[in-house]
């Protein structure tokens, strides 16, 4: 899947517009992919269109300290309130899940925080 499909369907779960749909989708590829380890983060990668191959690969692993407060980074990053950034990183994740393989979700859910497993359900 390229990633103008990938923004579109971050619109569609969204109703976002086409620059906060590529927002959202830039920011949780960057957000999950500080919180893998290089292994899984370059097997992440490798499913991504080059822009976002790209993203995934260019962070720098979140600190031990910071794993728990994925969603206050993402909302650090995209500076909007928890709601938004809820309905930010849903939609991305949907995105991602329709693009990425099934074991693929599977590992990065094994290196999240079970309440970020537990919200991205």
């Amino acid at each position: 899947m390229g990633y103008r499909e990938l923004i579109k369907k971050v619109q569609h779960y969204s109703g976002f517009t086409d620059s906060e749909s590529q927002d959202a989708l830039d920011c949780m590829v960057e957000t999950l992919a500080s919180h893998l380890d290089d292994g899984e983060r370059k097997d992440f990668a490798s499913q991504l269109p080059q822009e976002l191959k790209d993203r995934a690969m260019m962070v720098t692993p979140a600190a031990h300290a910071e794993r728990h407060r994925m969603l206050e980074q993402f909302m650090d990053y995209q500076n909007v309130d928890e709601s938004r950034a809820k309905r930010q990183m849903l939609s991305a994740w949907h995105a991602l899940k329709d693009a990425i393989s099934v074991g693929e979700i599977n590992h990065i859910r094994s290196q999240l925080p079970n309440k970020i497993v537990a919200f991205l359900h």
